[in-house]
């Protein structure tokens, strides 16, 4: 749970960071919009690559002043070419003229002549510069002699789009990438939930079949009834104080519901003998190992419960039973069980005998560990029992 929430919260403020990023494109964009660009052009060379001016003298002429002096008239065409792939609007130029010059007419734009220079603003109809196109604008001046326009003054300003800049596309990347995780983890989380959910309900069935087996074996032994439930509940606690993983505590507490079901097969006239046991009673009494492990090779769902109900009676010291193996040769499931089963043994009525009082028992946990038992096993149990996480241990 707290795991999902994190992974939300970290997937909200990927978005607010995501449309701060939008926010600020935007923001770049509209303060370059509103930016004025200034753009020298010298010998049809301009300081920008997409911002230029041509101009050509379309026809002139000769004209002669009061004085009879001759002027030379001409008329002037240009254009403002926008090459690049923004509009530029709002412009205009100033055009640097030599003092002998006169403005006689214009066109496509309003002129202010101070002497030096020409200044065009353009008519309302002709503001905007689209990407690839062009506007004209000229005008008729007389000289003493013909004039020579190659130097101008361009102000303006471009009109970006967002779409334009690069990282606009790679915020967009980036949120679909972030859409795309967000219906994944969704997904993701659904599948978990119907996961779990069978899960659980498998779970449920398993323990019911358990319970059912266990049913009988108790049927068998009233002095043995609830058993199994007992050590499967030490052996859960043994397993999680010694820092087991969850799904490997529930196992082990599954392994050991069912690590008695041999004694199915054992004859009630030997499992609920008083007196001691003869050779051959004992014999029989020790193949529920094996008769339980045969039992249940073929429940696979569960990992290493076969090797619970065929070891849980195997000693540290090697002196058990049915394979003799030593130390660490047994299983860990298998050593906590021999520990488990023999500490529920000894704490309950018995056809042979009574409990035993709490002093012997810790007494016996304690001379058995490193012979019957893993030492390590029997010191997370006395912790437990010290630390009251097996409460009221000795059964009423």
């Amino acid at each position: 749970m707290k795991k999902n929430i994190k992974v939300t919260i970290l997937f909200v403020v990927l978005f607010i960071l995501i449309q701060f990023g939008f926010w600020q494109v935007e923001r770049a964009v509209e303060k370059s919009n509103n930016t004025q660009v200034k753009i020298d052009i010298e010998d049809g060379k301009s300081s920008h690559e997409d911002i230029n001016i041509t101009m050509e003298v379309s026809k002139s002429w000769t004209d002669y002043d009061a004085k009879k002096n001759a002027l030379t008239g001409a008329q002037y065409d240009a254009v403002i070419l926008n090459t690049g792939k923004h509009v530029f609007k709002n412009w205009k130029i100033i055009v640097h003229m030599p003092a002998e010059g006169r403005i006689d007419s214009l066109w496509n734009g309003e002129y202010v002549f101070d002497g030096e220079t020409i200044t065009l603003t353009p008519m309302d109809y002709n503001t905007i510069v689209e990407a690839g196109k062009d506007q004209p604008f000229g005008f008729v001046c007389t000289a003493n002699n013909k004039l020579i326009f190659d130097t101008y003054t361009v102000y303006g300003y471009f009109e970006k789009n967002v779409q334009d800049v690069a990282a606009y596309w790679v915020l967009q990347v980036i949120r679909v990438i972030w859409a795309v995780s967000l219906i994944s983890y969704i997904v993701v989380q659904i599948c978990l939930i119907s996961y779990k959910r069978r899960q659980k309900r498998d779970e449920k069935i398993i323990l019911q079949t358990m319970d059912t087996f266990i049913s009988f074996i108790d049927a068998k032994d009233p002095y043995t009834h609830g058993h199994s439930e007992r050590v499967a509940e030490y052996t859960r606690k043994i397993a999680t104080h010694m820092g087991l993983d969850k799904e490997i505590v529930r196992n082990y507490y599954y392994i050991a519901l069912m690590h008695d079901c041999g004694k199915i097969s054992v004859p009630d006239s030997i499992l609920k003998k008083p007196d001691k046991l003869t050779k051959e009673e004992r014999t029989v009494i020790e193949s529920h190992t094996k008769i339980g492990a045969n039992i249940l090779k073929e429940f696979t769902a569960i990992p290493g419960i076969q090797d619970g109900a065929l070891h849980h009676h195997e000693r540290y010291d090697g002196n058990g039973y049915p394979d003799k193996l030593k130390g660490e040769e047994i299983s860990l499931v298998a050593r906590i069980l021999c520990v488990a089963d023999a500490f529920d043994a000894m704490n309950s009525d018995r056809c042979y005998r009574k409990r035993l009082p709490q002093e012997k028992i810790l007494k016996e946990l304690d001379e058995n560990a490193g012979k019957q038992f893993d030492p390590e096993v029997v010191v997370a149990l006395k912790e437990l029992i010290d630390n009251g996480d097996i409460e009221n241990w000795v059964l009423e």
